[in-house]
């Protein structure tokens, strides 16, 4: 087999990852297993194998995979494209486009139930993870998908999350050019990853690269693939298509000064502007897949003998986001919100994570009504336009 310097430039938050999920036994296994494979891949040698990948023999795999585990892909219901079930490989979409709500859902649901419980003092816990390849993920939502990692695996992590996680495989697929008008995924770097998969595709002209992203995958693609060695023309050819792709796509230039810049402009007439045309209809929060706040409710049963707990995704741009017992709110203002929320992105959870927590898929801008857009908003007060 050959090997291929294809990766630019490593970002280095492997160790901060390991110190953090080490914490998480749910996760253990699979930091070992992952561990030596990103260590002599990506740290040493940055050279990584590829495979070469007829789309007939990929067809062929999913459905064997189908055999073995529920299967999850970008596919398309009544024409409109989204990340769901899939029965048979003929359902899935291998065009880049973009979809309203990201795979955070498979991990994240929108509604979920923790426990339930009884008035005597027992309970029991509900999580619901069970094997699960989830396919064809953008390398936009591959970095949400990371950020969403390093923040449930926090302190003592998330369980559902984790487990969830833990179940998965991640196959992703490549961009060889921006999806949209909407998407601004070059401009914060998510546009390449080198890492945050099992398996990941390079779309040729009819076929495909694969390569290998951790030992879960190694094993995944053995079993379930019929691969032959690819060359270093294949993969040349696909990097000067990528390129070109994004040749007129540029990142901002004073990306990682992103924190002290937006921390300094507090006050910048931008906010006001912005501000004053949100609906605080929470759409952008919604379609985000790095926002990850929740809320947390009791339901008790109609017998009063028990309940249940669940979870819903919450939105720090609603009005009643923030209001706290004797009705005091800390966010008053659409413009306060607007500023929260936009600093959580490029600011506070950016120097948490080190990296953009927008990763500039384009979703919450198609889903804003008022055509509120973090890139535009970012350009002004960075003064960076492009």
């Amino acid at each position: 087999m050959h090997c291929f310097l294809i990766v630019k430039k490593y970002n280095t938050k492997f160790c901060k990852i390991k110190n953090i999920l080490i914490k998480n036994f749910i996760l253990i296994s699979y930091l070992l297993e992952c561990e030596q494979f990103i260590t002599e891949d990506f740290l040493m040698s940055e050279k990584v194998e590829l495979f070469y990948l007829s789309k007939m023999e990929l067809l062929a795999g999913i459905a064997r995979i189908l055999k073995d585990y529920k299967v999850a892909a970008l596919t398309k219901d009544q024409g409109m494209p989204k990340y769901d079930y899939i029965n048979q490989a003929g359902d899935i979409e291998f065009s880049c486009v973009p979809t309203v709500l990201s795979p955070k859902k498979f991990f994240f649901p929108a509604e979920e139930e923790l426990l339930t419980y009884e008035t005597n003092g027992k309970m029991h816990t509900e999580i619901a993870a069970q094997p699960l390849v989830i396919f064809g993920l953008h390398p936009c939502d591959l970095h949400a998908l990371k950020i969403l990692d390093e923040a449930f695996a926090e302190a003592n992590g998330d369980p559902n999350y984790l487990a969830k996680r833990e179940q998965g495989i991640i196959v992703g697929l490549d961009c060889k050019s921006i999806c949209d008008k909407r998407a601004f995924c070059y401009r914060v770097a998510s546009q390449e990853i080198a890492e945050g998969f099992d398996l990941m595709l390079y779309p040729l002209a009819e076929d495909f690269l694969l390569r290998v992203g951790s030992k879960k995958g190694n094993e995944f693609y053995q079993r379930y693939f019929k691969v032959t060695t690819a060359t270093e023309k294949m993969w040349e050819e696909y990097a000067r298509a990528k390129e070109q792709g994004f040749s007129q796509k540029h990142p901002f230039r004073k990306l990682e000064q992103f924190p002290e810049i937006f921390a300094n402009n507090e006050d910048h007439s931008f906010w006001q502007k912005e501000g004053s045309r949100c609906l605080s209809c929470g759409s952008c929060i919604m379609v985000c897949p790095t926002c990850y706040c929740f809320d947390v409710s009791d339901e008790l049963d109609l017998n009063l003998q028990g309940g249940k707990r669940t979870r819903k995704w919450d939105a720090c741009m609603l009005s009643d986001f923030a209001v706290v017992a004797g009705g005091e709110n800390f966010r008053h203002s659409a413009t306060e919100r607007l500023q929260h929320r936009i600093n959580r992105k490029f600011n506070y959870l950016m120097r948490k994570h080190e990296r953009s927590v927008c990763v500039g898929c384009g979703r919450c801008v198609r889903a804003c009504l008022a055509d509120i857009n973090p890139q535009t908003i970012a350009e002004t007060i960075a003064d960076e336009k492009e």
